[in-house]
Formats: structure tokens, C-alpha cells, sequence
């Protein structure tokens, strides 16, 4: 049995760092910033927007480390965004390093469609999407109109703009509360302007306070994510290029429940209370082992009964077939490890994603934090990983098999881990579309127990995810409000 915890910071970093970058304000120039999480120097960014043949390209390099208990985790990320004079996308690349091999991503504007070409070890994958609805700017555009309207004496702005961090999805960030202050830019106070903004990224909403100079340019940005602050500074960039000593963000996000749970990974049916420290909880997805009820806006009363059976209604299986980045079923050592799998295996889908389940458990031989969040393909290679690697490879590996698959994201109670006892720790895990009494039903699978125990009732579920293109980080965001305030009342 294997009481690995994953935290899922490493997406979250992913979704929100971009939220605090600088928005260009000029045609050219060159920033460096200091990025803090929790007080502690986590890493850098790098801004840089310059122009050439009738183009705009905004590019910006990131790293960034965190820490997970003992085990030091690094996330490295560069987009280019390239639009023309006046305003429109051309074409973005975008190349993020979250497991052992980069991604890189080309995504080219056509009128009305985008096409999206990714790339990992060679193996290529490029489908066409709808353009992002509605009116935004690129980023040069964006900032252009936020120095206009913020020089202008605005009390409030918005903007709507892509991140390429995101995918195709679309932020929405407000500033308000505007008022001219003195600020610090890089050492030397000046005139300068204070906003209170949230960004909107999907479901999550990002809080945040800004501080402009006299011109317009961002020289500080503090982001409250949960429980968790982050914060961009202007700097320089010898400064902003010294030594990081990483936050923990693993045992600090353990949750202590009112009580113990005997036995837990042989727990069949729970009921917990959850809710937040402060402000409104996101609802809890329902469907297989779980089911939520709203007790009032901060608080929701979950079910899970290993014995439920609740049809997963009209699914669109091709998106939980599909081959992407993350579940690349077509990857040749994927296949082969599926076919491994399956060998002398008899019986229905479930006897079949049962066997993948601990065959995805055994061939994961080094269990460890020291991976952000690896794909199928990399984890068919490597063998390592903690429930992120376990779960995304068994999503692969069951699409391979022709199960439909998809991921869920939340918290499983532990006896202890890495110093604490009787809490829950953010984890991931798998959920195949099997049939059921009532129709095709979402099947709980965590890869990461081994025996004959695919699951326990000491799960709660905040999140799914189809991992698709360009979706997966943004679609596992609603996990992101609970760090640090989540509360969990186990009631019987």
C-alpha cells in the first residue's frame, strides 16, 4: 500500500504565475522580476517586448522551484506571443519543462480557427481549434490599452487577454480601486498608482494588488491563491537571478480533519463536511463513488459510497478516448506496456482496468516527489513519479485499452506522512467509464494502492479532467482556492 500524497501546486504554479506577470507597457523593453511564495524567493521571470517586420512579440521566460516535504521540484516555462501593429494574434510558442522532457507548443492564428501543434521527444500532435470567443487582445495590446486607460485617471479597468500558459482560454482581469500613491521601483520611491484586481481564468478567480510607477509599468504584484501569497518585484537582473531558497508547499496544505479515520484504505462509505476558512466554496464534482449537497455558500456535505452506481448520463466518449500531450495512448511504449498489461486478462472492462490499475502501480518502481507532472509517455519511460505520474499513465494506458478515462484531483486521508498524522494531502487519482446497472458509470482507480484495493472511501474529489489540449491545468484550477483554508468535518 503506498501513502503517496500529491500536491497539486505544480499546476497551480503553472495557472497562476502567469497572473502576475508584467504587462508591457511600452513597444520595447526588458524587465526582471523576483517572484515570492510565502515570503520565500521561489525564482524569476523574465520579460522582454520588442518589434521587428511589422510584428510585436512579447516573450517570457519563467522558473520557478518549490519544495514538496525533502524533495526540491523545478518548473521552467518560455512563451513567445507574436501579433501584429495593430492588435491582432499571429502566433504564439510556448515551451514548458513540468516533467523530465519539454513540451512545446505552436499555436497559429487563422481567421477564425487556431491551429495547435504539440510536440514531446519528436512524436508530434496537431488538431484545429475555434478561435477563443469574443473581443481580447493579445498581450502588447492589452498593455497598451491598461497604460491608456491607468494614465487616463481611470478608476476601473478590464481586460480581457490569452495567456499561451492556459491554452485556448481567455482571462479576464479587472482593476479597481485605482488611487495615486508613492511607490518603491527598484529602490527609488516615485509617483506612481495602487489597483485592487482579480483575474478570471475559467472557474477561479485570482485576487491580487498591483503597484504601477508614474509611467504605467508594474513593479509590484502581491496574489493571494487560497491561502498562499505570491509576489512579483521588479528587479534587476543580477538580483533577480540569486540563489532561491524554495517554499514548502506540501506538508503546509495538509489538512487536519476533526477526527481519525480507522483503517482507512478500507473504508466503503464516508460522509464529510467541507468547507473554507473564509468565503464561498466551488462545488464538488458528483459522479462516481461521490455525491455533494450544499449546506449554504461555504459549505458542502459529501457523500462517498464505494457501492453507488450513478450513470454518468450523456458522456462525449471521443474526448475521454482521445490521445493528447498528457494521456498520449498512441505513444509506442505506452501501447506496449498496455498490451503487457492486458496479457491473459479475461473477463470485462472492469477486469481490465483493474489489471491496468496494478500494473501501473508495479511498474511505477521509484515512488517519489521530485516530479511535477509528468505525461503518459514520460512515466512509461522513467517508471517514476507520485499520483500525478500514477494517475495520468493509467488514463493513457486505459484510453490505449479503448476504456474511456479522465483524472480527479482532491485530497485522501493518510494515517501519517512525512511527520503528520491522521491528515489529508492533496492527491490524484483515475476514473474509467465502465458499464454499470444503470448505463455507462465513472469508476474510481487509484493507481497508487496497491493489492486488490482500487479505492477507498477516503477520497474526496474536487476536480476533473479530460486532459486535453491545452485545458488540463485550467480545468484542475478549482483546486487551486482550497491551499491552506480547506476544512474537512469527518461525520460519520
Amino acid at each position: 500500500m503506498s501513502n503517496r500524497i500529491l500536491v497539486l501546486a505544480t499546476c497551480l504554479l503553472a495557472l497562476c504565475a502567469p497572473t502576475l506577470r508584467a504587462r508591457a507597457l511600452d513597444e520595447s523593453s526588458d524587465r526582471w522580476y523576483e517572484l515570492w511564495i510565502e515570503g520565500s524567493r521561489s525564482g524569476w521571470q523574465h520579460e522582454t517586448v520588442s518589434e521587428a517586420d511589422g510584428r510585436i512579440t512579447t516573450t517570457v521566460e519563467m522558473h520557478l522551484g518549490i519544495k514538496r516535504a525533502d524533495q526540491t521540484m523545478e518548473i521552467t516555462q518560455k512563451s513567445e506571443f507574436q501579433e501584429s501593429m495593430d492588435g491582432k494574434p499571429l502566433r504564439v510558442s510556448l515551451e514548458q519543462r513540468l516533467g523530465p522532457t519539454p513540451i512545446s507548443s505552436v499555436y497559429e492564428f487563422q481567421g477564425t480557427t487556431v491551429s495547435v501543434s504539440s510536440t514531446q521527444e519528436g512524436a508530434a500532435r496537431t488538431q484545429t481549434l475555434p478561435m477563443p470567443p469574443g473581443d481580447w487582445l493579445p498581450p502588447a495590446a492589452a498593455a497598451r490599452y491598461v497604460r491608456q486607460r491607468l494614465l487616463s485617471g481611470a478608476g476601473s479597468i478590464t481586460v480581457r487577454t490569452l495567456d499561451p500558459s492556459n491554452g485556448l482560454v481567455i482571462s479576464t482581469t479587472t482593476r479597481s480601486e485605482i488611487v495615486p500613491t508613492e511607490v518603491d521601483a527598484l529602490g527609488r520611491k516615485v509617483a506612481g498608482y495602487r489597483a485592487t484586481g482579480q483575474t478570471k481564468v475559467g472557474s477561479l478567480a485570482v485576487p491580487s494588488t498591483e503597484w504601477f510607477d508614474d509611467a504605467g509599468t508594474l513593479v509590484r504584484a502581491e496574489t493571494s491563491i487560497g491561502a498562499m501569497k505570491m509576489t512579483q518585484v521588479a528587479s534587476t537582473r543580477a538580483r533577480a537571478l540569486e540563489e532561491a531558497e524554495f517554499a514548502e508547499l506540501m506538508v503546509s496544505t495538509f489538512v487536519k480533519p476533526n477526527r481519525s479515520i480507522p483503517a482507512p484504505r478500507q473504508l466503503q462509505k464516508a460522509r464529510y463536511r467541507v468547507s473554507l476558512n473564509e468565503g464561498a466554496i466551488p462545488d464538488v464534482p458528483s459522479g462516481a463513488s461521490q455525491s455533494g449537497e450544499r449546506v449554504d455558500e461555504a459549505t458542502i456535505d459529501v457523500h462517498v459510497d464505494l457501492s453507488m452506481h450513478q450513470s454518468a448520463g450523456e458522456v462525449n466518449r471521443e474526448a475521454y478516448l482521445a490521445a493528447t500531450t498528457y494521456a498520449d495512448k498512441e505513444d509506442q511504449v505506452v501501447a506496449a506496456l498496455t498490451t503487457q498489461a492486458l496479457q491473459g486478462v479475461r473477463g470485462d472492462d472492469h477486469a481490465r482496468a483493474e489489471a491496468l490499475r496494478r500494473f501501473v502501480y508495479r511498474h511505477i518502481k521509484q515512488k517519489d516527489l521530485g516530479v511535477a507532472f509528468a505525461t503518459a509517455s514520460e512515466t512509461a519511460r522513467t517508471g517514476e513519479g507520485d499520483c500525478s505520474e500514477h494517475g495520468v499513465l493509467l488514463a493513457g494506458m486505459l484510453r490505449a485499452a479503448g476504456i474511456p478515462s479522465r483524472v480527479a484531483a482532491g485530497v485522501v486521508y493518510v494515517d501519517s506522512f512525512s511527520g503528520a498524522r491522521g491528515v489529508f494531502g492533496y492527491h490524484m487519482w483515475t476514473q474509467a467509464l465502465l458499464d454499470g446497472p444503470n448505463g455507462p458509470e465513472w469508476v474510481d482507480e487509484d493507481a497508487t494502492l496497491g493489492g486488490t484495493t482500487p479505492f477507498d472511501a477516503a477520497h474526496i474529489a474536487f476536480a476533473t479532467s479530460d486532459l486535453a489540449e491545452g485545458e488540463t491545468v485550467s480545468a484542475l484550477a478549482g483546486i487551486a482556492p482550497l491551499l491552506g483554508t480547506l476544512r474537512i468535518e469527518v461525520l460519520d
